[in-house]
């Protein structure tokens, strides 16, 4: 569980990070990261419930496991999205000159 805790916080972390390093492209893919690591978090809260009543436990085990899949598919579609973001953006750093021949 601490573990799951630990890669939630990894996951909730790495949009500011994002914004702080100056990584300017589309914020959805760092938000879908973002919110799988809020399903990171449920999972271990589930981990957490009272484990002594059959039927509490039971739904802790299946809330725990909805939530790890849906974690995982939301960080592997947002690291997905940002490098298909990273791929098809145009260099504008470049400078860009026009030569231009003069007749004297």
């Amino acid at each position: 569980m601490y573990e799951t805790i630990i890669l939630a916080i990894a996951c909730l972390s790495a949009p500011l990070f994002a914004k702080y390093a100056g990584y300017e492209i589309h914020k959805k893919p760092y938000d879908m990261v973002g919110v799988g690591g809020l399903f990171f978090l449920l999972a271990a809260a589930f981990g957490l419930g009272p484990m002594r009543v059959d039927f509490l436990a039971q739904i802790g085990r299946v809330g725990g496991t909805v939530s790890q899949i849906l974690g995982w598919l939301l960080v592997i579609f947002g690291a997905f999205r940002a490098t298909l973001d990273v791929i098809m953006e145009e260099d504008t750093s470049r400078l860009k000159i026009k030569i231009t021949r003069t007749n004297p």
